[in-house]
Formats: structure tokens, C-alpha cells, sequence
């Protein structure tokens, strides 16, 4: 069964007020991504959840459209990106199935989520369809010994 947004919208406020477990492995993901991004970067981010990474990352891209399935975490992400200024990035509901199917980003991220998926190898497959000639995938994810059951 493939995850339900319904999960995520009753979670929605509660994991918008946890802190990062590790902030220092947080800050060098954010690092080790922004390696990849210049002001001329079009990204994608797969499960923005409540943007924390798109925001973070928007100074250093030229614009990010982040997008998540749960219509609660994206009320959540636009709701900071308006308290905090934050421009060039744009969150919407969506699934990643209703993503056009073209090379369109120079950058694509999936982070955290790809242990969530039951699908995973078919969204890396269509992630890499989505980038441009050069363009990079990047993915921070647990490994874990079989898949999550969230319904």
C-alpha cells in the first residue's frame, strides 16, 4: 500500500515543532548539497515536507519548486517561508506522479523520503528523466532492513 497524505497531515504540526535529531549532520547535508546549486539552479525537491531544506537552500539556488503530497505540511512550509522573507522557492501539493515527465531541473532532491516509498527505484528512475544533461540527483536517506508501514 503506498503511503497516505492523511498520515502526514494529522502529523503535520507536531513534526513541525521537533528540532533536527543531529544539526550537525543537518548543516553538512545542507553543505555538501549546496556544492551542486549556483543562482542559475532550477531544483526540485520530492517531500519537502515543511521546507526547512528548501528554504535553507534558496539563497544559493535560482529557483526551487518544492513539493510534498500532504496539503498540512505545505500550508506549514508556506506559512515560515512568509515569516522568515524567504523568496525563490515555491511549495506546492503534489505527488510525483503529476510531475511532467521532461529534463527540466538542473538539480532534484529526495531527502529523507526515499525509505518511506514502496516505489523507491521507480522515483529515481523518473527523477533522473527529470534533470537536465548534467544535471544531479541528490538523496540523503535510512537504510533500513526492510520498508516503513506508514498508513
Amino acid at each position: 500500500m503506498a503511503p497516505s497524505p492523511w498520515f502526514w497531515n494529522r502529523l503535520a504540526r507536531f513534526y513541525s515543532r521537533q528540532a533536527i535529531g543531529n544539526e550537525a549532520a543537518y548543516q553538512e547535508k545542507l553543505r555538501l548539497t549546496r556544492e551542486y546549486l549556483t543562482p542559475a539552479s532550477l531544483v526540485l525537491e520530492l517531500g519537502c515536507g515543511t521546507g526547512g531544506t528548501a528554504r535553507a537552500h534558496a539563497p544559493f539556488a535560482g529557483h526551487i519548486r518544492a513539493v510534498d503530497f500532504s496539503p498540512k505540511m505545505i500550508a506549514i512550509a508556506n506559512e515560515r517561508k512568509a515569516e522568515e522573507g524567504v523568496t525563490g522557492v515555491d511549495f506546492e501539493v503534489a505527488t510525483f506522479d503529476h510531475i511532467k515527465d521532461e529534463p527540466a531541473y538542473d538539480v532534484v532532491m529526495a531527502m529523507s523520503l526515499l525509505h518511506l516509498l514502496p516505489n523507491w527505484q521507480q522515483v529515481i528512475a523518473k527523477a533522473h528523466g527529470l534533470l537536465k544533461p548534467g544535471g544531479v540527483f541528490i538523496s540523503s536517506t535510512t537504510c533500513a532492513a526492510g520498508p516503513a508501514i506508514l498508513r
